[in-house]
């Protein structure tokens, strides 16, 4: 039977953003009723994530500050790892790029004590994007190509898709516009045949990247070049 966390964190990659936070205030009253202060981590930080992807970062740097007081509490440092997550990521998508490596940082350090070789390369993506916006492309590129070699070896299709969206950035950064957008319709489609929609830091990035590409090519050779195989 899948648990809370995995039920809402489908849901979330899913879009479903209101079943989410349906979820997720059930779980949290549940929790806190019970006492189980686990249950209240989880339930704040999958709050926090719907509190993102509606652009109110301030009430998600709040959750998900609250879910790491309660983890800190317990000395159980494996309930550490979602809080640090979301508040380096709502911080990128704040623009406070210094907090957001420290916390880019200090997730993938946890990640790597706890033994979860996957969690720390989808951390290495989420640092790759912020070196390359702090202007350190070479950085960047290292860390994508060990995320697209992590995604091909152990055929992570979420993962090839993601890949493919920061490789896209990179493109253009290069000077390559055309293989951006080529890029870009790749990790689209890929996820839209998986059902999913990307995570609120990531989908700021395709945005952003979207409208750079159409004011280069134009919105004819934009379509063109994201429509290609």
């Amino acid at each position: 039977m899948p648990t809370f966390e995995d039920e809402a964190f489908a849901a979330f990659r899913r879009g479903e953003t209101e079943l989410v936070g349906r979820l997720s205030r059930a779980e949290l009253v549940r929790a806190r009723e019970a006492g189980d202060v686990p249950g209240q981590v989880g339930a704040l930080c999958m709050l926090a994530r719907v509190a993102v992807r509606g652009g109110d970062f301030a009430r998600c740097r709040a959750l998900a500050t609250e879910a790491l007081d309660l983890a800190r509490g317990t000395g159980d440092r494996a309930l550490r790892k979602s809080p640090v997550h979301i508040l380096a990521g709502v911080a990128r998508m704040a623009g406070d790029l210094q907090t957001a490596r420290a916390g880019y940082l200090e997730s993938i350090a946890l990640r790597q004590e706890l033994g979860l070789t996957e969690a720390v390369v989808w951390e290495q993506l989420n640092l790759g994007h912020l070196e390359l916006r702090t202007g350190h492309p070479e950085k960047a590129r290292e860390l994508f190509r060990v995320v697209r070699t992590c995604a091909a070896e152990h055929d992570l299709g979420d993962l090839r898709a993601y890949a493919a969206l920061a490789e896209a950035v990179l493109a253009e950064t290069d000077g390559k516009p055309a293989e951006a957008a080529r890029l870009l319709g790749h990790a689209e489609t890929a996820l839209r045949a998986r059902g999913e929609v990307l995570d609120p830091d990531d989908a700021a990035e395709a945005a952003a990247l979207r409208t750079r590409l159409i004011a280069t090519l134009g919105q004819p050779g934009f379509d063109t070049h994201y429509a290609e195989p």
